[in-house]
């Protein structure tokens, strides 16, 4: 853990971040453009490095709630496989957090699969707490 370094996304680190999306899902195909991603001001990408090697990705999504204020949700957390149980996921999370401090941010969401049993008991750790509502889903496209 020693040599990573978190910075945010650059339009040129696509192919690395897809190829770490792949470690999950084969077959895994984004529809955005990462050029749109790098100049949202409420989307706040974030890479880790090993000199210029990314090894892991994370997102802040900002937006506003009636009832809450200024709400984020963290998205597509993912540490290479080589670098798992280094404390990279966990320094990632601190970097989002942080973020979200400065942003005046006043909660913080995030959904994980049942079966990513490091990551839900990472998050814990770190004072995330299980809703008690269900997420739901409908696909427009």
């Amino acid at each position: 853990m020693d040599n990573i370094q978190f910075r945010p996304l650059k339009v040129g680190d696509s192919d690395q971040i897809i190829a770490l999306f792949k470690q999950l899902s084969a077959d895994f195909k984004t529809e955005v453009d990462f050029s749109e991603l790098v100049a949202d001001p409420k989307c706040h990408c974030v890479v880790a490095c090993d000199s210029d090697i990314v090894v892991g990705f994370g997102s802040l999504v900002r937006h506003a709630v009636p009832s809450k204020g200024e709400v984020g949700r963290i998205e597509d957390v993912i540490i290479d496989e080589r670098y798992q149980g280094k404390g990279i996921g966990r320094a990632m999370m601190q970097e989002l957090i942080s973020i979200a401090n400065e942003e005046n941010i006043t909660q913080i969401n995030l959904t994980s699969s049942p079966l990513r049993i490091a990551a839900r008991k990472l998050y814990e750790s770190m004072g995330f707490v299980k809703g008690n509502t269900d997420v739901f889903l409908l696909k427009l496209k």
